[in-house]
């Protein structure tokens, strides 16, 4: 699939379509792998979980050395101490405690990974690139009305923008910031994840190189 012919949607920086633009095959169509994609999820989101929950356990509570009752004549079961687990406000047994949740993924996994992704989007045609970014100078009502004129409106886009930061990608980034489910990510932090949770892509060209870059070259 790789050595196929590979192409997107070019927009022009107002949104008219002019065509369409070439892809890295080995990028853009390699081969889904959707284990690589699952696992590189399961990476990421594990990585988020803070995994700071904790309970009380019986060595880890203050008192209980007092009876609580008589040991006879209540008609409750016999009981020495008011943190046992089995009292209300007591210790807990076997509940969860502080752990890392992380675990290593190889560089090759996550970049073949990030391969599938942008393949699985450009197979289904849900990967476009837009000529520019002067179209948008940080209001809403620009960014909508592109997102409209590439037929991007009222979906869940992922935006990548170039890595270097300039005034004018910063206006563009503004304009999309109140537009619900938008996400705007610079090349360098494309990641799975988003790639997967939003229904399209709408690539700047200027970041299709970066992108380039840093998905297609080798790794050792």
């Amino acid at each position: 699939m790789a050595s196929e012919v590979v192409s997107a949607k070019l927009f022009d920086a107002a949104g008219k379509e002019k065509g369409v633009v070439p892809l890295t095959p080995a990028v853009f169509g390699a081969q889904i792998k959707e284990e690589l994609v699952h696992g590189t999820v399961r990476w990421q989101r594990a990585k988020r979980r803070a995994g700071t929950h904790d309970v009380l356990t019986r060595s880890e509570m203050k008192g209980g050395a007092k009876k609580p009752f008589k040991q006879k004549g209540t008609g409750n079961a016999r009981a020495g101490t008011t943190i046992s687990p089995l009292m209300v406000g007591g210790a807990v047994v076997h509940g969860p405690t502080p752990r890392k949740y992380e675990f290593r993924l190889s560089k090759k996994m996550k970049k073949g990974a990030l391969q599938s992704a942008l393949s699985a989007k450009t197979a289904s045609e849900d990967f476009s690139v837009l000529e520019g970014m002067e179209s948008v100078a940080g209001k809403t009502r620009e960014a909508a009305a592109l997102l409209k004129k590439v037929g991007l409106a009222e979906r869940k886009v992922l935006i990548i923008v170039p890595n270097e930061k300039s005034a004018e990608r910063e206006k563009f980034a503004l304009g999309f910031r109140n537009i619900k489910g938008v996400t705007v990510l610079p090349a360098s932090g494309v990641n799975v994840y988003d790639l997967l949770n939003n229904k399209s892509v709408l690539c700047v060209r200027a970041a299709l190189g970066e992108l380039d870059a840093r998905v297609g070259e080798s790794t050792k």
